[in-house]
């Protein structure tokens, strides 16, 4: 019987789905930790009433006084939507007509295009999830009138990625520049098109991610950003615990790790795991060495080998914001999720459908999530960090 559609599409259904589901849980040693926290939705919006004070009508008297006026708990709600993340591939008309008598063929076609779907959502998913929602990757220099642009962090970047310029008023001034060669050494981008002028305040986000993409650690390690229907600005309790230096950069110190526990703890939160990146690890390393102190790396189930302070674990990223460490307490945080990766499905179940106009099958996977944390001051941020000699920021 010959390959056609309805054949494709069993090898969609069947043979791909599951991997698909395993590789983005396991591959990223953070994301991972997150999946394991996540919380399935019933709807797109959370609804989470959060205890932020006591009743504080409570006081000794003399004899005789009158008693304290009555009082009461304090609550708030606090509120949050899922974000919506899709990839996508397409196939020929030709190409399945050509391996319409080997199976095989076509599987292994497919195979090729499923892995690169899954490493791209995987990569896309495990950079918002350091981020803070807005979708901003870099902030630029003053470029006048060129195509190769400083920006103040390279990590980010990719070359083919398409990227939207933003001003300072959240303004998209340039859309789908394609990024065509990148610095590290000098933290430059180049892109295609016309010449370009930003300003110190522009910044950069992937071609249509402004304040689409799902909130991250790195909003919720904000103390100033509001986050789930809360301004921290009115409402100091919902700001994390953040050490910082003034911008100004310092060593990292088992003092300092020390001092970011215990900020998280006196709030009543209990630091379980520390992430950071790896240039502010292998400073951590050196520290150790230094101090001729040899530390065996902690062996987590599953045979990784991690750093570890005190009994917590340290996790790198390489999308992990440069010059910090994050204390959380995974007690207080979750993933959200209405949807983990599933195929788009026409109304017959069929994952791969014609593309109207052309002689080509399209399929897309789709994920429904965002981070959500339900006692911010649980965690701390450790900020202005020097990173070891020879890491990109």
């Amino acid at each position: 019987m010959a390959f056609d559609l309805a054949a494709a599409n069993a090898v969609f259904k069947e043979d791909y789905h599951g991997p698909v589901r395993e590789q983005l849980n396991n591959d990223n040693p953070v994301t991972k930790r997150l999946v394991q926290n996540k919380q399935e939705a019933t709807g797109k919006r959370f609804f989470v009433p959060l205890h932020y004070g006591r009743n504080n009508s409570v006081g000794y008297r003399a004899e005789g006084a009158a008693l304290p006026t009555a009082g009461n708990q304090k609550y708030k709600e606090t509120t949050a939507n899922v974000r919506y993340l899709y990839g996508g591939i397409e196939i020929s008309g030709p190409t399945i007509k050509a391996m319409r008598n080997d199976k095989g063929a076509f599987i292994r076609a497919v195979e090729s295009e499923m892995k690169g779907l899954v490493r791209d959502l995987k990569d896309q998913r495990s950079r918002a999830l350091f981020g803070d929602g807005t979708g901003r990757i870099g902030t630029f220099a003053v470029n006048t009138s060129v195509n190769t642009l400083t920006v103040d962090k390279i990590k980010y970047f990719q070359i083919g990625m398409k990227i939207d310029i933003v001003n300072n008023s959240g303004t998209v001034t340039q859309t789908g520049r394609t990024i065509t060669n990148l610095d590290k050494a000098n933290k430059t981008i180049t892109i295609d098109g016309a010449a370009v002028t930003t300003a110190a305040t522009d910044y950069a986000v992937v071609t249509g991610d402004l304040n689409n993409e799902a909130m991250g650690i790195g909003g919720i390690m904000s103390a100033s950003l509001q986050l789930q229907g809360i301004d921290p600005a009115s409402n100091p309790w919902w700001k994390p615990s953040v050490l910082a230096n003034g911008g100004t950069p310092r060593a990292i110190s088992q003092l300092l790790m020390r001092q970011a526990i215990d900020t998280a703890e006196l709030e009543g939160g209990k630091i379980d795991w520390i992430t950071t990146s790896y240039g502010v690890r292998a400073a951590y390393e050196a520290l150790l060495q230094q101090n001729v102190r040899y530390t065996k790396p902690m062996t987590l189930e599953g045979g990784e080998n991690v750093l570890e302070y005190d009994g917590l674990p340290i996790f790198v990223d390489r999308y992990h914001e440069s010059n910090r460490m994050f204390f959380v307490d995974s007690g207080e945080i979750d993933l959200y999720q209405l949807s983990d990766f599933e195929w788009m499905e026409d109304d017959k179940g069929a994952a791969l459908a014609p593309v109207p106009g052309y002689d080509k099958y399209a399929a897309t996977m789709f994920c429904y999530e965002t981070l959500v944390t339900y006692k911010r001051n649980a965690h701390t941020a450790l900020m202005d960090l020097t990173e070891a000699p020879g890491y990109a920021v």
